[in-house]
């Protein structure tokens, strides 16, 4: 889905639909609100009087509100109002299926978050995506107090077919392969509720661009890392998703990192993934602590993170180590798509401070200075999973994407 970028479109001419311009000021006002008309004049190059006849249609199909009135010019005239989001005029519902917890969350137009439930995740697909639709059906009746529900978003694992809603290939899901997903949704939801798919990496991507701070402003090429059970990455090209030729574009949890290493649930041995991967690291550090199998069930990657921030030696260890092999993962990310940006994800991401630095010294081993300094890397700033808000972003965008011209 195309995020328009605001430092980077032409405005539409007579000859265009009137949609187009409809969508630009619709997405200044989203990014930049409480705006007041006049700023989104000079953030557009829209006459004032083309934007107040777009304001005031607007207006009429409830998609804002006007409140609150500014300071007025140094040359005197009507104070402005500003403009914002109606965010009870349309909502969503995403749904981020993981493999040991899936969320679902019931989101207004500004993207916050209405109701959040967690359910743990099913080895049987047929009876657990019963359980998933079942809480959607809970969602769309909750939804009855919006204007209008944009539709479902859902985040899934590995290769996706993102027309049909099908996991061609998701080894981390205990499913096997060609889980038709999509299929088992609309039979228990029905046809009049829009669903869209995709890959849980590239809706990260989509989440944090959508949803995140302004550090991503004006930038058209990222890549998400998403460090989770897995190790996934979206890639935005020019400010769209890229998916590649078969929805398989991105998947550098599975780049070789060490050929001498464990092997990987994709068949190949020494993959970034079954390094720097969440359970490996949570591995690292019991393995150092030698802790008892009664323990074992308690240590996640928060506990250690936790125990990484208030110094223990085994911890940090163990979460540097992951540092350094995220590095090297990083190297074919900057030298084969040079991106502007890469935002980390993950709990792990917490204990930033203590990645940072031996991350950068690992990549730098592998990557030119004069592409590696250039590269922003940083964490996400979501604080919600962000494949979540990528699930919601992916519903909501429809409202934002520019008309298809011919």
């Amino acid at each position: 889905m195309k995020k328009i970028n605001l430092k980077d479109f032409q405005t539409a001419n007579h000859r265009v639909l009137r949609d187009i311009n409809e969508v630009i000021v619709l997405n200044v006002i989203r990014e930049r609100q409480p705006i007041p008309r006049v700023g989104i004049a000079e953030a557009t190059g829209l006459e004032e009087g083309t934007i107040s006849r777009i304001i005031q249609r607007f207006l009429r199909q409830g998609l804002v509100y006007e409140s609150g009135v500014g300071a007025s010019t140094p040359a005197g005239g009507r104070k402005p109002r500003f403009v914002h989001l109606n965010p009870t005029r349309t909502c969503a519902i995403g749904v981020d299926i993981g493999p040991i917890q899936t969320l679902l969350a019931l989101s207004d137009l500004n993207g916050h978050l209405q109701s959040l439930k967690r359910i743990p995740h099913g080895r049987n697909p047929e009876q657990f995506l019963t359980t998933v639709a079942d809480e959607i059906l809970t969602l769309t009746r909750e939804a009855s107090r919006y204007s209008e529900l944009g539709g479902v978003g859902v985040s899934l694992v590995g290769l996706v077919d993102i027309e049909t809603g099908t996991v061609r290939e998701g080894q981390n899901l205990g499913w096997g392969n060609s889980v038709e997903v999509g299929s088992v949704l609309r039979s228990r939801i029905g046809s009049k509720v829009p669903l869209y798919f995709d890959n849980g990496a590239r809706l990260s991507a989509l989440g944090e661009i959508w949803f995140g701070t302004t550090h991503l402003s004006g930038f058209r090429d990222i890549v998400f890392v998403e460090i989770d059970e897995g190790i996934g990455t979206g890639v935005i090209l020019n400010g769209q998703l890229y998916h590649g030729f078969r929805n398989g574009a991105g998947e550098f949890g599975h780049v070789c990192v060490d050929s001498s290493g464990p092997k990987c649930s994709c068949g190949s041995y020494g993959c970034l993934e079954v390094f720097a991967s969440d359970p490996v690291t949570v591995e690292r550090f019991l393995k150092s602590t030698r802790a008892s199998r009664s323990s074992r069930s308690t240590v996640d990657i928060e506990h250690v993170v936790a125990k990484a921030l208030d110094g223990q030696p085994e911890a940090v260890a163990a979460v540097k180590e992951t540092a350094r092999y995220l590095g090297l993962g990083l190297a074919p990310i900057i030298y084969g798509i040079n991106p502007e940006a890469i935002v980390i994800g993950g709990k792990i991401t917490a204990a930033w401070p203590l990645l940072e630095k031996d991350m950068l010294d690992s990549c730098s081993k592998r990557v030119s200075r004069l592409l590696l300094e250039p590269t922003k890397i940083f964490p996400s700033a979501l604080h919600v999973r962000p494949s979540l808000m990528g699930a919601i972003a992916l519903v909501l965008a429809q409202n934002f994407a520019a008309p298809k011209t011919v």
